[in-house]
């Protein structure tokens, strides 16, 4: 009862009483689920937190700022790449992000993280769906996109 009464309260509080700004961003990279992705994002004071849908994937996370240059920011990413014919691709990384004009503004932001992967390769057609190989590892993402 006073679960469902929170939820409820929760849905009718007005966006700007939560004290934050929302953000729009496009790019290419894990942090943006992909080929090419948008991320969507409640940013707070030093700290971000997004979810992103990209071509072929979806993905969520959060920044930080950590020192008074804010410039530079660091944070997480995890999510999966859904393969179209072949694998799916599970992922979480962790990540640095070099933002041009400023954490706060808009502009270019060029971004790298090391992570751990787990690809689950199957077969579509004639497979009924089911995994024939598995492979785990260790990884480096490079990410560019544009904050808007």
């Amino acid at each position: 009862m006073f679960k469902n009464l929170a939820i409820i309260l929760l849905a009718c509080t007005p966006l700007p009483t939560w004290g934050g700004d929302f953000e729009f961003s496009v790019g290419a990279g894990f942090q943006y689920s992909g080929i090419i992705g948008t991320q969507f994002a409640f940013k707070e004071y030093d700290k971000k937190y997004f979810i992103s849908l990209g071509l072929p994937g979806a993905s969520a996370g959060m920044q930080s700022t950590f020192s008074s240059n804010e410039n530079h920011s660091v944070g997480f990413s995890v999510g999966k790449l859904a393969g179209v014919f072949s694998a799916d691709t599970e992922y979480g990384f962790l990540t640095y992000n070099y933002h041009f004009s400023g954490f706060q503004n808009n502009g270019w932001v060029l971004g790298t993280g090391i992570g751990y992967y787990n690809k689950n390769e199957h077969k579509v057609f004639f497979g009924n769906g089911e995994t024939t190989e598995r492979e785990n590892g260790v990884a480096l993402t490079l990410d560019i996109g544009y904050k808007f």
